[in-house]
């Protein structure tokens, strides 16, 4: 996989938060005293914003990404 493909990944909302929430397990576990709970509640926010901005979205898709139901 080349720069742009990891680049495109770091596009996802989920993604961020995921990377977040295991950086944040790391600092506890070394020791450093972090509210979680707020901090995580934050990097939502502040992913929400950019997902309203379409600053954030999935790069797999083009447009709007509705989850498409079969037809019976």
């Amino acid at each position: 996989m080349n720069l742009n493909t990891y680049l495109k990944r770091f596009k996802n909302p989920s993604t961020i938060i995921g990377i977040s929430g295991y950086i944040l397990t790391i600092l506890s576990t070394m020791g450093v005293e972090i509210n979680n709970g707020a901090v995580m509640t934050i990097i939502q926010c502040l992913c929400g914003i950019a997902v309203l901005l379409g600053i954030l979205n999935n790069p797999e898709t083009s447009g709007l990404d509705f989850p498409v139901l079969p037809k019976k």
